[in-house]
């Protein structure tokens, strides 16, 4: 019991997160947690009953064959016994499903909030290791940490129930009992504590080692991947690999398994010492006559159940500590840093004066070469900018500080002298419609692909139909079996399969399909080919008359439609005009576009 003790005060800080569970789950049902409460207090009580019940059973037992007692009296209390019984069963029966249906539901809410918390991180915490360490953390089986922990703590209260009322029946006969009862079981449950200790502790070291090979199984296993894993050969590398990191970890936690048998083997065995001491005190007293034969069942009866209610608490207790860490992983994850979207000033209309980058510099997490370095840039209402350099320049994170995605290091924006950081992300997020290079591809229907660019008008027919024409996706969904509620994506059976260019023309008709003030094209042509790439930017030209575009784009021709280049190396801006005058000027534009120019020629 001091060994709980020194557990519980080692584990404050676990410790506070318990009122915290105990919140969740009376938020999850108030009704369901009174009456499962009731349940196993009720379920604590029987025990001493049953005990007691025993005890008259074999005494009037005695007396009926003594012809001191009628046999009704001794069938009465063995039918107690029995109705005893079914009552036990009766609540066990209950409290189970009581408990399906309590961990169901709080198995959604802690999905949800996980979700939501992840919608709500700033984007700069993706580029962190720890917070991919910490997510794995929170939802590797923390439903079901929850859910077992939930039940350690109805098991604990139970079995405290029954410790106290047995303490109590079992110290009436002699004291000495209880305390032995206490010291053999002692020594088990410090051993599992310690080893619960450094189970946890081995999980939390190796999540950065699981995470890796989260990456082998989705290269082995993937769709996107088969096609390159078989045409190279790597797979059996990667086999190798993981196998090699999965030895690794295997051994680690055999080892912590070898030592906790062997130390687990001694404890056992000091408990099974004193167990015997018990019963022979018992025997003693019977011997004695001290104790009826009646008293002597009761006895052996209470010391069984004293042994495994106690052995139960303590290693609920345990449990429940122990588990209160996967847990405090769970609540720290939902604690985390938050963007409260609606928070901050909306602008009255569209953007008017401009947007003005001021002395901008940005360094992504863990790099110590700047992306962006003492930006000064305008970009005027309905202006259509086109991005150039090469890869690693600065284009893309340019776009997304212009986004607000993420916060400059260093200078500001201003949005209609506003600083961006002033203004409520969701309002901001709003005016813009985006085709980046690297477009998702939702398994869900053709239809959801388009209108999750614009939710709000998910019902607007005129709209779609028009995004869908306008960015060539007329053609895809004219080969669908189900037209616009084709379900898309091998994973379904159902499902059918686009190539890159089609998946392509969704993102473009996404981005048509949304009222946004600012569009952002990052390569918005890859994929398709030389005629379909010529009506997109064709389409571009005229959806942007009262818009502004931000074009990211490595083939310069494109560019043409831009009112002005901007010419970016290695985070700096270097050149800006238009195509005719950067040509003129021979610089680092009119070199790029002599190189690929070149192919062209004859």
């Amino acid at each position: 019991m001091k060994q709980l003790l020194v557990t519980g005060a080692l584990n404050r800080g676990q410790l506070r997160y318990l009122p915290r569970l105990v919140q969740l789950l009376w938020e999850v049902s108030p009704g369901a947690t009174i009456v499962l409460g009731m349940l196993h207090l009720s379920a604590g009580l029987l025990p001493v009953a049953e005990v007691h019940l025993l005890r008259r059973l074999v005494e009037t037992a005695q007396q009926v064959v003594q012809g001191s007692a009628p046999l009704a009296q001794g069938l009465w209390w063995g039918g107690a016994l029995a109705g005893l019984g079914v009552i036990r069963a009766s609540l066990h029966a209950l409290e189970g499903v009581m408990s399906s249906r309590h961990q169901e539901v709080l198995r959604g809410v802690i999905e949800a909030r996980c979700y939501r918390q992840a919608q709500a991180l700033p984007l700069e915490q993706f580029d962190r290791a720890e917070h991919y360490d910490r997510l794995q953390r929170a939802r590797t089986g923390t439903d079901q940490r929850l859910i077992d922990t939930m039940a350690f703590f109805w098991g604990s209260l139970s079995s405290g129930v029954t410790l106290l009322a047995l303490l109590v029946y079992l110290g009436q006969f002699h004291w000495g009992l209880p305390l032995l009862l206490a010291l053999g079981t002692a020594p088990g449950v410090w051993v599992r504590t310690r080893h619960q200790r450094r189970r946890y502790l081995l999980s939390r070291s190796q999540t950065p080692a699981m995470r890796r090979w989260g990456v082998f199984n989705s290269l082995l296993t993937s769709r996107p991947a088969a096609a390159e894993v078989r045409l190279f050969g790597f797979g059996p590398r990667l086999l190798a690999q993981a196998d090699q990191l999965m030895r690794r970890l295997r051994g680690e936690r055999l080892a912590a398994a070898r030592d906790e048998t062997r130390a687990t083997l001694v404890a056992d065995g000091v408990d099974a010492l004193i167990y015997v001491a018990t019963i022979m005190v018992s025997v003693w007293l019977l011997v004695t006559g001290q104790a009826s034969l009646g008293l002597y069942a009761a006895l052996f009866t209470a010391i069984e159940t004293f042994q495994g209610n106690f052995f139960a608490l303590a290693w609920t207790a345990s449990l429940v500590f122990w588990d209160l860490r996967y847990i405090q992983d769970f609540f720290e994850f939902i604690d985390g840093p938050r963007l409260d979207l609606s928070a901050g000033r909306r602008l009255p209309g569209p953007v008017a004066q401009g947007i003005v980058f001021e002395d901008v510099s940005f360094t992504y997490i863990g790099s110590e070469q700047p992306a962006l370095a003492d930006l000064n840039l305008t970009i005027r209402p309905g202006e259509r900018l086109a991005l150039v350099g090469e890869n690693g320049a600065g284009k893309t994170t340019l776009v997304k500080l212009l986004m607000g995605l993420y916060q400059p290091t260093a200078g500001r924006i201003l949005v209609d002298g506003v600083d961006l950081r002033d203004l409520a992300p969701a309002d901001w997020y709003r005016r813009f419609g985006t085709v980046f290079q690297d477009f998702l591809r939702y398994q869900t229907t053709v239809r959801d692909n388009i209108t999750f660019g614009w939710v709000e008008g998910a019902d607007n027919e005129a709209a779609l139909a028009e995004a869908v024409a306008r960015s060539g996706a007329d053609e895809v969904v004219a080969t669908l079996p189900e037209g616009l509620d084709t379900l898309l994506g091998k994973e379904f059976h159902e499902g059918q399969e686009l190539s890159v260019g089609q998946w392509q023309k969704l993102a473009i008709a996404r981005a048509y399909f949304r009222p946004a003030e600012i569009l952002i094209l990052d390569e918005p042509a890859s994929a398709l080919d030389a005629k379909a790439e010529a009506a997109v930017y064709e389409h571009f030209a005229h959806l942007a008359a009262d818009r502004t575009v931000v074009l990211i784009s490595h083939r310069l021709g494109s560019c043409r439609i831009a009112d002005r280049i901007l010419v970016l190396q290695e985070g700096h801006l270097v050149e800006a005009g238009t195509h005719a005058d950067l040509v003129a000027e021979g610089g680092a534009y009119a070199e790029l576009f002599q190189l690929q120019a070149a192919w062209y020629q004859a």
